[in-house]
């Protein structure tokens, strides 16, 4: 699940992208000014997460599908709902804590990707990716806070150049807090 808070926010991006699902709502949130692979890794590992058991969740907090012909009335409330997450429970190895951009890039390097304006420090993160996909252009843009304790991001999203030319747009929030240095066995629920 979410192993540390940038890997959170930009594994979400990337699925977003790898699955063509929805994307963002504000204006041109491309990743223009592209940084290597290299860079973005510099600045995600700058973040500093206290290893052990933590908690939290994803919101999404609007859907545009105005972009999206025939969609029906109630899919915006029923994508909400199956795409929202609370009560999550994970753990973040001391492994994960030093090293946050190995989950980030594990398995999702991509040459379809750009990233850009990657910049972890003094307590916040902001950053931009684009992907191309046979399914059209992913372009998501996040910014947040985040302490060795704690984390709160908001995911700005935008799909476009779909079928017909359709097009989505999507914002979310995560969020997560540190409960504690053991961490529970996997399953184990919120209370």
């Amino acid at each position: 699940m979410i192993k540390a808070t940038i890997s959170a926010a930009l594994m979400t991006l990337t699925l977003v992208a790898c699955n063509d699902q929805p994307g963002e709502k504000a204006g041109n949130i491309a990743a223009t000014d592209a940084m290597s692979q290299a860079d973005v890794k510099a600045a995600v590992d700058k973040v500093q997460l206290k290893p052990g058991q933590w908690e939290g969740g994803f919101e999404i907090k609007d859907i545009d599908l105005s972009g999206v012909p025939g969609a029906p009335a109630n899919m915006k409330q029923q994508m909400q709902r199956m795409m929202n997450q609370t009560g999550l429970r994970y753990c973040v190895t001391p492994e994960q804590a030093a090293n946050p951009s190995a989950d980030m890039f594990g398995g999702q390097e991509s040459k379809d990707c750009t990233y850009a304006g990657f910049d972890a420090s003094g307590g916040k993160v902001k950053g931009q990716v684009s992907c191309k996909s046979p399914g059209g252009t992913m372009n998501a843009a996040m910014s947040g806070t985040y302490a060795p304790e704690s984390y709160a991001m908001t995911l700005d999203m935008k799909m476009e150049g779909g079928a017909n030319g359709q097009a989505m747009a999507m914002t979310a929030q995560s969020h997560g807090r540190w409960i504690g240095p053991t961490c529970a066995p996997s399953g184990s629920a919120v209370k």
